[in-house]
């Protein structure tokens, strides 16, 4: 009885999905929707499973990411990759595979062990002894409540050759990364809100200048002083702004309020975007985090009323926040590190040695700009727009610059006039300001920080101004080269 109910489930899973991943990898038209950039870091990993190249731990690979960023779209592409990979080459060699949406397995009642079990017996091989390449596609993976288990069985069995392939969503950071199961067997990936870049590939607006992100990476990062930097930016300055003189009108404004999410990219009515935002906040905390069951249910329903306070807040303070909401500074402090741990929010610590950055209050960023625009519906006071800018760069920072620099840290200057970001890596320290409303572009918050650090290599004030070199420690950068990286 048992395996006729998953054959059934097998033959119509099966018989519909062409049908049903359609609508991820089409358009109205039925022309190929664009990829995102980790579509290509995927397209290497196929490549190296076809080509026997792979790892253990890429055996097996973990994709997270707070709900909405994509993730199912991502997978139907890598379904179909030989629809979607530049690199044609790859698919020489044939390969079996399947995609399985887990929480529909797990409304039938079938574990993926026992569907597993069913499929080896069908297509009559066994994982310890596979000879042929298979790679298995699993989205929302966590509805198994066994699926560590599961994958950790399976990386045992396969441990003699490199034959499987498995790739798993789930929805959030927190599902995928507290499994002691597949702890030292299991790589993991991240997909993150768009960034500005990819906001104008899936609005099928061309992005005329190869490279021109690492570039500007490197100018930023790189350079021995401002002056270096300002020479380095300059030489690619007439390309920016010839991209630029092509864009709609204050597009680039339009997605840092609600341009985050691709599901908004169709979307034209603002406060319909902003719905659907706050949908994802909503689902994250009614379907993740309440799932920890570290929490009663009248803590959870503070949470909403936590991430608006955050969201109309500059640096935090423990106490007014834990007498707003009425609950004690250790339940605050969990509440907040779940919200870390979940992908929502990022943390950012004072500047200072280790005693100090425990006394000091903390900044949290969203992870991306559209969850605070939409949890304030677009209306936000002045001195919390700048705040906007700060969320694309905590996410530029730890999505494009950690990926330059490992070691990187990021931190703030709590005091008074301090700068809103100190970035430190190895022996050399940046200061960045967000320059926006701020006398003489917030020049004066870089230079009182530049005192306090003891490796100052140069400052960033990032406004709507000109490209501007003030001297070889200071430079004033227009917001669309931060937009650019």
């Amino acid at each position: 009885m048992e395996n006729t109910k998953i054959e059934n489930f097998y033959r119509l899973w099966t018989e519909g999905l062409d049908n049903f991943l359609s609508a991820y990898i089409y358009d109205e038209n039925n022309n190929l929707l664009p990829t995102r950039h980790i579509f290509s870091h995927y397209e290497v990993l196929l490549e190296k499973f076809l080509n026997n190249q792979t790892d253990e731990l890429e055996k097996i690979n973990l994709l997270s990411g707070i709900r909405g960023v994509g993730k199912t779209t991502l997978f139907a592409q890598i379904f179909y990759a030989q629809k979607f990979a530049g690199n044609q080459k790859i698919f020489t060699q044939e390969y079996e595979k399947i995609y399985l949406d887990v929480s529909e397995l797990h409304l039938e009642g079938i574990t993926l062990n026992e569907f597993f079990r069913f499929y080896e017996d069908l297509k009559r091989f066994k994982f310890e002894n596979l000879n042929k390449k298979i790679l298995i596609l699993l989205d929302e993976v966590h509805y198994d409540e066994q699926w560590g288990l599961f994958l950790k069985t399976i990386f045992d069995r396969t441990m003699g050759h490199r034959n499987v392939l498995i790739l798993a969503t789930g929805s959030s950071a927190l599902c995928l990364n507290m499994n002691p199961d597949l702890s030292r067997r299991a790589s993991t990936e991240e997909i993150y809100p768009l960034k500005f870049t990819e906001y104008l590939k899936l609005k099928n607006i061309k992005f005329p200048v190869p490279d021109l992100s690492d570039t500007l990476l490197r100018c930023l990062l790189e350079s021995e002083n401002a002056r270096q930097m300002y020479e380095s930016v300059m030489s690619i300055s007439l390309e920016v702004n010839r991209l630029f003189a092509n864009l709609p009108p204050k597009i680039e404004y339009d997605f840092l309020d609600i341009g985050g999410f691709p599901f908004v990219i169709k979307t034209t009515n603002k406060e319909r975007c902003y719905k659907l935002i706050q949908n994802v906040i909503e689902k994250l905390i009614t379907k993740d985090i309440i799932t920890l069951k570290k929490f009663n249910s009248e803590t959870i329903q503070k949470i909403y009323n936590l991430l608006y306070l955050l969201a109309k807040s500059d640096v935090i303070s423990y106490e007014k926040l834990g007498k707003s909401l009425n609950i004690d500074n250790k339940t605050l402090t969990s509440l907040l590190d779940v919200l870390v741990m979940a992908g929502i929010i990022i943390k950012i610590r004072s500047y200072g040695g280790a005693y100090a950055k425990a006394r000091k209050p903390v900044k949290y960023l969203f992870i991306s700009p559209s969850l605070r625009s939409s949890l304030l519906q677009g209306r936000y006071p002045p001195e919390i727009k700048g705040k906007i800018l700060e969320d694309y760069c905590g996410l530029v920072f730890i999505k494009d610059f950690k990926k330059l620099c490992r070691r990187m840290e990021f931190m703030y200057d709590s005091s008074e006039k301090g700068a809103d970001f100190i970035l430190r890596n190895d022996d050399k320290e940046l200061v960045i300001e967000i320059g926006f409303n701020k006398e003489d572009y917030g020049i004066k918050q870089i230079k009182e920080t530049s005192k306090k650090i003891k490796n100052f290599s140069y400052g960033i004030s990032i406004g709507n101004d000109e490209l501007e070199l003030i001297d070889d420690k200071f430079i004033k950068l227009p917001l669309r080269y931060l937009l650019l990286i």
